[in-house]
């Protein structure tokens, strides 16, 4: 029997030892303050003055939970900010896939000019007093559609998607073209399956701006029933001693500002969390042939 041959063992190199030592030092930086931050979540006053900086609570609590819910209005902006997510994702996705998909047509009137006129808004904007202004005039200020409409569009998102539908064979739309297909339906049965992996990116990344969403919130939306939890969030890092006082008595558990603070980062982060999983494999092979093909 003739003899296996040996792989034979790449060399580990100084460059590698290096950069395995500068990620190691990355990672750590990232989620040692994550782990801690929930570690803080669940002590309890009494622990956290103790030994603060323990890796695991003697007796883990969802009082701090608890208490982000009764004391401040964490369901409210919950709530805005799913509705923020959820309609500005259907938007956004519906301007960009339509506009992609148009200037994937080699023979599209006027192409070259949306297209550059697309692209144009990424190297040069207004300015943010004209933005407000434009807003204002709109008539939308401290309404919901403050947060949808401004930030509904993304050329970045664009580009990677038209780059999508223009690798697709023609043979495809001709062959349902000829069978009867309009263009519509071309489009939603045949197209759309096509770049799915491309829309679960881009879906992710609606998703994740979206719920981060802060800024806007903050500059167009001065009534706080319309806030989205990261302002929310932002209110709680400021003011926790506030919302310690408005927790009951009845509630039977000392309450302390620290605890709450990091019970209010994970509820804002957990969402997101749970969501990229499902989306990691689309999101990976989208990104690879998006860049690939850019």
């Amino acid at each position: 029997m003739a003899q296996k041959v040996k792989k034979k063992r790449k060399p580990i190199k100084v460059f590698d030892i290096v950069s395995f030592c500068i990620l190691t030092l990355l990672m750590l930086i990232v989620l040692i303050p994550f782990y801690l931050t929930i570690i803080q979540s669940f002590m309890t006053q009494q622990e956290y003055i103790m030994n603060s900086n323990t890796f695991w609570p003697t007796k883990p609590t969802l009082g701090n939970y608890r208490d982000i819910f009764v004391g401040s209005t964490m369901v409210r902006s919950f709530g805005n900010s799913v509705f923020y997510t959820v309609f500005g994702v259907i938007f956004s996705m519906f301007i960009t896939t339509t506009l992609a998909y148009g200037l994937a047509k080699k023979g599209y009137p006027g192409r070259s000019f949306f297209q550059n006129l697309a692209i144009f808004t990424m190297y040069f904007g207004g300015g943010l007093i004209p933005f407000f202004l434009l807003v204002k005039q709109l008539g939308i200020i401290n309404t919901r559609w403050a947060i949808i409409l401004p930030s509904a569009f993304s050329v970045f998102n664009m580009i990677i998607l038209r780059n999508f539908f223009e690798q697709l064979p023609p043979d495809l739309e001709e062959a349902a073209t000829l069978d009867g297909a309009g263009p519509l339906r071309v489009f939603w049965t045949i197209d759309l399956p096509l770049v799915k992996p491309a829309l679960a990116t881009l879906v992710l990344f609606y998703a994740v701006g979206r719920w981060n969403e802060w800024f806007y919130a903050s500059l167009f939306l001065g009534n706080a029933k319309l806030w989205p939890m990261q302002l929310e969030l932002r209110q709680i890092l400021w003011s926790s001693s506030e919302i310690v006082g408005n927790i009951p008595p009845e509630a039977g558990r000392p309450s302390f500002s620290e605890g709450l603070k990091a019970a209010a980062v994970m509820v804002t982060m957990l969402p997101i969390m749970l969501v990229y999983p499902f989306l990691q494999r689309y999101f990976v092979k989208g990104v690879m042939i998006g860049a690939i093909k850019s």
